[in-house]
């Protein structure tokens, strides 16, 4: 049999030409973390707090950064961004510069005195942390979301551990260190 011109595959088979009956076949949906997620050593949910500081709500984009990174200001200093070099956007015209954003809403706070309210329901747990570094004091932070009485004690005479020893002062001004610590230290 002769084709038509336009048709290059046998005119009267829908199996040649994927039409016909396919109820068999289901999409499969498949769920993955956006890649700046994925690569974010915090795990934090960026395009939540990013969508949210895009219309200019800070203080609630800041709220919602807060929940997994208690510390932005520090954070937006010294972390080597990841994120960044996976950057979808990257493909478009240049990355999200998300440890810049991450930074202002830090010392955005900070400039507004804006605090973490109490927890409303307290646990009635009690809980000591050795070390006033970053894993203690986000280990403090977290519990005390939780409801629990939190007492940090630490070796030396500041809280901060390597953040305060092991960063150097251009790095991380020191001022902002304390000035995020005690944001979360009135709880």
């Amino acid at each position: 049999m002769e084709k038509p011109f336009a048709i290059t595959l046998s005119v009267n088979s829908s199996l040649a030409n994927h039409t016909g009956s396919w109820r068999v076949e289901k999409p499969e949906y498949v769920h993955r973390m956006p890649p700046c997620n994925n690569a974010c050593p915090a795990g934090e949910n960026i395009q939540n707090w990013l969508y949210i500081a895009e219309d200019g709500a800070y203080e609630a984009a800041w709220r919602a950064l807060i929940i997994e990174n208690p510390f932005p200001a520090i954070m937006g200093r010294v972390c080597y961004h990841p994120c960044e070099s996976v950057c979808n956007r990257a493909q478009l015209d240049e990355a999200v510069g998300i440890n810049s954003v991450e930074r202002f809403l830090g010392d955005h706070a900070i400039e507004k005195g804006w605090s973490i309210p109490a927890p409303t329901v307290e646990s009635g747990f009690k809980v000591l942390i050795i070390g006033a570094g970053p894993a203690g004091l986000s280990a403090a932070y977290h519990l005390r979301r939780m409801g629990h009485s939190v007492t940090v004690r630490d070796a030396t005479h500041a809280p901060g551990g390597m953040m305060r020893y092991g960063i150097p002062k251009y790095r991380l001004p020191r001022e902002v260190l304390d000035a995020e610590i005690s944001l979360y230290s009135s709880q």
